[in-house]
Order: structure tokens, then sequence, then C-alpha cells
């Protein structure tokens, strides 16, 4: 009996360690698989993951968007949603397609087609209903002249909104507020021939470009959405912008000493010659080094000129690499900003006089609606002159035709200049009808421009 009994005694320690040994390990197991999955997750929702892994975006979508204002904004925050983590497990799997994309090849795309609706991503930061104001832009240009004459645009954005907007019929976000439709046949939405705007008291109007009238089959073939933030705001996220602006900027901001001999004109021309380049970074670096070494001046120099010259030589290497591509057939231009409309449509999409009603009027070409007139001051010219509106004054009904903006210089009579003084066009300043910011340049999209 003692035998049996020390035998089953064994048998049970031998049971409860094999047992407890077999729980620890589940245990240990579970722990690390729990830890992996967390590990593998999070990096599944890594720009890393997103930009290099899941599909191969253009290389340079994601430098753009370490310099961007939203650098800290992780793509599936944009592309997948704020939301939460079960209902991300859930979303992921339709992207699962970018995955095949990446074995058999495709197109890498110039439009984002993931994009979350704005009222459930961008107003997470972006609350429309909180009190804002309209805001003040100081824009600096320097010409290719020898002394790279610098003139300054002071320019008051209608960005309020709320309560301060009531105030404005339409400022800029008037958007956000009001349903907004539109028809584009393009990815990128370069061309909205059709609008369709939903009133506050259940009406609509719908306004066609008139040189482009979209069929019913189109509309149904490809249906109106509604306009969202990013239609504007496309460029927020990965930014491509003119390098002749960033050249601006670094001069503005002191990264290039505007004193060197013709540094603007020199600046443009490095940039035509580097824009025939392409290729990965490391490979073009040494490249666009050796164009900017060809370009300083020949003669000798002081240690204080050497010193510039290298400032100036670290910024464009800067500028020339963030506006590089590894496609020869890429380049800034591809990827259009459609906030403002300087050097695309932008606005004028919309805005061009061309879109009408049924009654035959166009949507509203004023460009007062989204800011003030700009005011201009160019170093040792004239800039611009401001209206001397007296207070109490009313603007004519004129002013207020929707293609006001078009046709306004054939409305002119002697009854203007007792707010506007002398009516001279012209675009070196001097006079109202003389602004430097409005006449001598071409609007893109608009089929006009201001050249007297």
């Amino acid at each position: 009996m003692e035998a049996g009994f020390e035998m089953s005694d064994s048998v049970n320690r031998w049971t409860v360690r094999g047992v407890a040994t077999l729980l620890i390990v589940g245990v240990v197991a579970f722990v690390a698989l729990g830890a992996g999955s967390i590990v593998a997750w999070d990096y599944s929702n890594s720009d890393r993951f997103c930009a290099t892994v899941c599909h191969s975006v253009h290389p340079e979508e994601s430098r753009a968007h370490a310099t961007s204002v939203h650098a800290n904004v992780k793509c599936v925050e944009c592309h997948i949603g704020r939301v939460s983590t079960l209902h991300m497990v859930a979303l992921k799997p339709e992207h699962a397609k970018e995955l095949w994309g990446m074995i058999v090849g495709y197109q890498r795309p110039l439009v984002a087609t993931t994009l979350q609706p704005a009222r459930e991503n961008c107003e997470g930061c972006h609350w429309p209903q909180a009190r804002q104001y309209d805001s003040v832009a100081v824009f600096k240009h320097y010409a290719t002249d020898a002394a790279s004459t610098e003139s300054a645009t002071r320019i008051v954005l209608h960005t309020a909104v709320g309560e301060v907007r009531e105030h404005r019929a339409r400022p800029i976000h008037w958007h956000i507020d009001n349903e907004v439709l539109f028809y584009s046949p393009d990815p990128q939405r370069r061309v909205i021939p059709w609008v369709q705007v939903k009133r506050a008291d259940g009406t609509t109007a719908t306004y066609v470009d008139a040189t482009a009238k979209p069929s019913a089959a189109d509309l149904q073939k490809n249906p109106p959405r509604r306009m969202q933030c990013f239609d504007c705001h496309n460029e927020v996220g990965h930014p491509f912008p003119n390098p002749a602006d960033e050249v601006d900027q670094a001069i503005a901001l002191g990264e290039i000493d505007r004193s060197l001999p013709s540094i603007k004109a020199r600046a443009v021309a490095l940039i035509a010659r580097a824009s025939k380049l392409y290729g990965e970074p490391k490979d073009l670096a040494p490249k666009i080094e050796k164009l900017i070494a060809e370009s300083a001046p020949k003669d000798a120099q002081s240690d204080e000129a050497k010193a510039k010259e290298k400032k100036f030589a670290a910024a464009m290497t800067r500028i020339l690499l963030a506006s590089s591509f590894t496609r020869p057939d890429l380049s800034w231009k591809a990827f259009p900003n459609h906030t403002g409309h300087k050097d695309f449509p932008g606005c004028f999409r919309c805005h061009d006089g061309k879109h009408l009603n049924e009654k035959g009027e166009a949507i509203r070409l004023q460009c007062t609606m989204c800011h003030d007139l700009p005011q201009v001051r160019v170093e040792g010219g004239k800039g611009s002159v401001p209206s001397t509106v007296m207070a109490g004054l009313a603007p004519p009904a004129s002013h207020e035709a929707p293609n006001f903006m078009r046709d306004h210089y054939t409305r002119i009579d002697d009854t203007c200049s007792a707010c506007h003084g002398k009516l001279d066009f012209g675009r070196d300043g001097g006079n109202f009808c003389a602004n430097p910011a409005c006449h001598g340049r071409k609007y893109p999209g608009l089929g006009a421009s201001a050249n007297s």
C-alpha cells in the first residue's frame, strides 16, 4: 500500500507540474503573441509601412509630408480615419488591394482616393463652430533684376467662421456651412464644369460651365460629390510648392543673402537647370551641388562673400532636392495646389465667370469676397494706393454684379474717382487702378489677364 501510495503521489506531482508548466508556457505564449500582435499592429499603422511596404507611393510624398504642417499626422489618420481600433481592424482589409499592386506593379497615383470625409477627420482638430477671425498674410517676392528688388504684398483673408462670419455674405469658408455639390471628370479635380448649391431654405441653384457642359450620362457615370475641406486644401499633407516661391521665402528669412548680385535671377536659372535632373536624392545631391558651384562667381572673393555663397549653396541644395523627382515625367506642376489661384486655377475652377445658372447669372467673380484688395509696397517704387472711400458712402450696385471683376473696366465713369481717385490703368502702382498685385499678371483658368 505504501509503495502504491508513493507512486500515486509521484504521478500527481508530475501531473501538477505538467499542468503548471503547460499553463505557464501558454500564458507566456499568449503574452508574447499579444505583444507581437500589438507591435505588428502599430507597425502596420506607421508611415513607413504605409509608404514603402503596403504600397509604394511617390517617394517624394514622404519627403513632402515630413516638411508639411501635418508632419505629425500619420497616413492612417487621413486615409483610414481617426476611428476606434475595432473599426480600423474592419477597415484595414479594404486596403489589401494595395499589397497586390506592390506585387504585380501599378501606376503610382497622382491623387489620393482614400481620404475620409472632412467632417469626420479634418474637423476633429479644425472645429468650424469655434470663433475664428480674418487673417492677415504678407507675401514677399523678389524680382530677377540685379538688385533682386523686393515687393511685399499684404492681404487680409476673409477666413472668419462662426459668429464672426455673419457680417460677411460669402467669405472663404462659406463652403463649410453650405452644401455645395460638384462634378469633375478629372481625378485631380483641376476642372469643375458643374456646381450645385443647396441653400438653407431647401432650394437649389445649379451652375454649368457654358464652354464644357457635362451631359446627364456624365453626371450619372461620375455622380457629383459634396465639397470637402481637402478639395481646396489639397496640399496640406504633401505640399509640392513652386521652388521659385521657396527661394523668395529663403531670401525673406535671410537664408539667402540678397546682397549677392542678381541672386534671385541666379536661383531661378538653377531651378530651370535642375528641373532636367531626376533620380534618388543621394544620386542627385552631387549633381545639384555641381550646378550650384558652376553658377558661382569665378573672380576672387572676400571671406564675407564666400560665407554668403556657402549659405546660398546650402539653401539652394535644400530647395532643389525638395523639388526633385525620381521620374522625368513628374515635377511640382503635376501636383496642383487648389488653394488660391497663383500657379493653378484653384478658386477659378468655379469662380471664373463662365459657370451660369438657368437665369444666366454667374457664380460670383469678386476678389473681395475672399480677401480685401491687396496692398503692395514696392522697394524704390510707387506701390498700391488704397481707396479713399468716405464713411457712410455705400458702393454702387455694379460692385455686386456676379461677374464684376471680369468686366469692371467697362463700367468706369467719372463717378468712380470719388472713391478711387485718379483712374489710370497700369501695373506699377501710384494710383488705385495700377495695383501691381492685380494687373500685369495672368490668372490660370480664368481665361483673362490684366496686363495693362
